[in-house]
């Protein structure tokens, strides 16, 4: 276990968005207890009643249920599953997404509000933008702030919590007790489903008992909100972990006329096809590439020959591109093929534009686009370092277009998936950016090392930084 009660990392196959619901059945794997809380709360927001808030609770995940529709909290495979049991589709995110995005929206706020703070002072500050509101809507805490000073109040058999001297949740106790096997899930679901703060929360979770009445204060929507949750129900029943078998995976909505699910709508179906490829030999498919790239050589095509040995180290390493045949079938070393790239204007700019792409972006862009690709086949590769440019720029339309003459040219390149995720990622769609890196990781050549390794230590830092989460 991780400190805090966090699992183990999952199988990382669970991370596959395309999986089949009996798979992720197989991998959730059975339960020695299959004891599931059933709670059922009535809400009322300002006075006015809501739709019912109901839960079931398991050892290791927690289902909300709308009707025909279930979103389960996977904490074993950190994943979080939408079922629509009426249309039969299955929609799978990642729990790491989620969190991330938590962690950005929650240090945007931060910035916003010092800036604000700095400007006019904390008279200045709108109450949705103190630090108490964010955590309680995010249900994570600010790294490096204060924690807040919540001061619990007890008067009869009601506990008031109170910040600021205002009182933001009161807690009237029920008689059902939480099973101590279900107390981690119990107290995820606290966090993740409540916009009520994570230190109220936590200590809620800890008393592992089901209240009878639980009311907070929230600023989710812009607005101070008083919801009152009070139990109508809960009951211990068998059951299975809730996901339906012969669900539909469904990784986009239809019909979003959003443009980067547009993008990655357009993408997809390559993603989807280089997924399905079986993993052939690895020598065999350099050597063929190797060869096509001689040929080029032979024809006086060196920019040709430049984009296809770029695409040869994008695909398979920088080895693998270290020796071309030549005309006497003997190997052409870094330095020949150095001297016969470097005697061609078009290719000798590419390698000048890779060269200042990460030190001088505005200068390697103009390069890059000023490449004349019309008599070349495979001008995509160069629609690869122009697409983080133009996204890195703020010029999200041409971005769009060179991820998607990239991804139809090459959909193969673990890269392209580590740059469109972090593509999305710049304007706060994690979902979606998260979704691009798992597609990547089941890509059957992948042999890490590679560019989407630092997802995987971004996502043990976030378990490790964040444990109540997961």
């Amino acid at each position: 276990m991780l400190p805090g009660g966090a699992a183990e990392r999952p199988d990382p196959l669970a991370a596959n968005p395309t999986l089949l619901a009996e798979t992720i059945l197989a991998l959730h794997g059975g339960q020695s207890d299959p004891a599931q809380l059933r709670l059922v709360f009535d809400r009322t927001r300002n006075g006015e009643r809501e739709a019912p808030l109901t839960a079931w609770i398991g050892a290791d995940y927690f289902a909300l249920v709308d009707g025909d529709r279930l979103t389960i909290t996977d904490l074993k495979l950190r994943r979080r599953f939408i079922v629509d049991r009426r249309a039969g589709t299955l929609v799978n995110l990642s729990l790491y997404g989620d969190v991330m995005f938590r962690r950005i929206e929650l240090a945007r706020r931060m910035k916003i509000a010092d800036a604000l703070t700095a400007k006019g002072g904390n008279a200045a500050l709108p109450q949705s933008l103190q630090q108490f509101w964010i955590e309680s809507e995010l249900g994570i805490g600010a790294p490096g702030k204060p924690v807040a000073a919540i001061v619990p109040r007890r008067g009869g058999d009601r506990t008031q919590f109170l910040f600021n001297g205002q009182e933001v949740a009161a807690v009237t106790p029920g008689r059902n007790r939480v099973p101590a096997d279900l107390s981690r899930s119990y107290g995820a679901f606290l966090r993740r489903a409540l916009p009520v703060h994570p230190g109220i929360a936590r200590r809620l979770g800890e008393n592992a008992e089901v209240p009878q009445e639980l009311g907070f204060t929230s600023e989710a929507r812009g607005a101070t909100d008083r919801i009152v949750l009070e139990l109508r129900s809960a009951a211990i029943v068998s059951a299975g972990f809730p996901m339906p078998p012969r669900m539909r995976p469904v990784l986009l909505p239809s019909g979003s006329a959003d443009p980067d699910v547009t993008l990655l709508r357009a993408v997809l179906p390559h993603m989807l096809e280089a997924m399905a490829l079986r993993a052939d030999d690895r020598s065999g498919e350099i050597a063929r590439d190797r060869a096509a790239i001689a040929r080029d050589f032979a024809a006086g095509q060196e920019f040709a020959a430049a984009l296809g040995l770029t695409e040869l180290a994008l695909r398979w390493g920088r080895s693998a591109a270290e020796c071309i045949p030549g005309p006497d079938g003997s190997c052409r070393k870094k330095e020949e093929l150095g001297q016969l790239l470097g005697a061609d204007p078009q290719a000798a700019a590419m390698f000048r534009a890779a060269a200042l792409q990460d030190r001088e972006p505005a200068k390697a862009l103009g390069i890059w686009r000023g490449l004349d690709r019309r008599a070349v086949a495979n001008g995509y590769v160069v629609d690869i370092f122009l697409a983080r440019l133009f996204s890195e720029n703020g010029e999200r339309v041409a971005a769009a277009r060179s991820f998607a003459a990239a991804f139809a040219g090459d959909p193969g390149i673990v890269l392209l998936y580590r740059e469109l995720g972090d593509h999305f990622a710049r304007v706060s769609r994690l979902d979606l950016a998260w979704l691009c890196f798992d597609l990547g990781r089941t890509l059957p050549h992948r042999e890490p090392p590679d560019a989407l390794t630092g997802v995987d230590d971004t996502e043990e830092e976030l378990a490790q930084a964040y444990p109540d989460m997961f």
